[in-house]
């Protein structure tokens, strides 16, 4: 009898086991030119941990190389490792990277593909026909984008024909003091006066999604709050929250709960957490081939 009853336990506590999913949205950034990961861990259905990345793009890193270095002079390239790119040429500096040209016509600057021919690289006939960041709304390369930032395996190169000459890693060259604009030791969009900054809207926007990751995200709204902060260098390294003075800031609210978050792109970034979410809970059910 007490063998049947811990046989019979055991199955209910098998049954009721609620193992870990985690999955991650790629995704351009809402303002472009930064690749973005969303990435949700759940049990059952709640979020135990969330997180967002958002990788500079090749104007986040690219070296002002103009005679008074201050801006990016056009034919600048950088390589990135991309799984869809070149796959056939022989040449291992070329296969499996993807190219980038600073592309400039008429005074205006794109990031466009720049693709080996029989004797020279070639940038797109048109323009805008092949840029960075409609390439990257390939999730399969923004992933791959992502993972090379991650790994410092993007490059800046120099090309003379079909002779690629590897140069500075973008780690070495990036604007921001990270290529993740929410590590601790960026200092994209620094906290001021009147701004809490970027990784204070970060740290915002995670702890709200984490304890509502079924809101609708669309239809925040905004209003005036006065915001608080607790300084924490895990957060952001440099900021001093005492020098964020204004007496309100405009602050979402979502279904009349305060997120604390002010950046204008909260909603799509919650968004696009909420999508890394569906995925996950989609995971627990469904065995999806690795």
């Amino acid at each position: 009898m007490k063998k049947i009853t811990f046989i019979a336990l055991a199955l209910i506590l098998s049954a009721s086991a609620v193992f870990a999913q985690t999955a991650t949205k790629y995704f351009v950034a809402h303002q472009g030119g930064y690749i973005g990961e969303a990435t949700v861990t759940i049990k059952g259905t709640k979020v135990v941990s969330a997180s967002l990345a958002e990788w500079q793009g090749p104007g986040g890193f690219a070296e002002f190389n103009s005679p008074d270095g201050k801006t990016t002079m056009d034919g600048y390239v950088v390589r990135v490792p991309d799984p869809l790119a070149n796959a056939m040429n022989a040449d291992p500096e070329i296969k499996g990277y993807m190219f980038y040209i600073y592309n400039v016509q008429n005074g205006v600057s794109v990031w466009s593909q720049f693709t080996p021919g029989k004797d020279a690289f070639a940038r797109p006939t048109r323009q805008f026909e092949r840029d960075f960041e409609g390439l990257m709304g390939n999730p399969i390369r923004a992933a791959a984008y992502a993972k090379a930032a991650r790994e410092d395996k993007i490059v800046s190169v120099t090309i003379e024909g079909l002779k690629v000459t590897v140069g500075k890693k973008a780690s070495e060259t990036v604007h921001y003091g990270h290529m993740d604009k929410s590590n601790p030791a960026a200092n994209y969009m620094a906290l001021n006066a009147g701004s809490i900054g970027y990784r204070y809207n970060y740290k915002a926007l995670i702890n709200f999604f984490v304890a509502n990751p079924t809101a609708n995200f669309a239809a925040a709204t905004l209003k005036k709050v006065k915001v608080t902060l607790v300084e924490d260098k895990a957060v952001d390294a440099a900021a001093k929250v005492a020098g964020y003075t204004a007496a309100t800031d405009d602050v979402f609210f979502v279904a009349d709960a305060v997120t604390g978050a002010t950046y204008s792109d909260f909603p799509h970034y919650a968004l696009e957490l909420q999508a890394a979410y569906k995925m996950a809970l989609a995971e627990g059910k469904v065995k999806f081939k690795k």
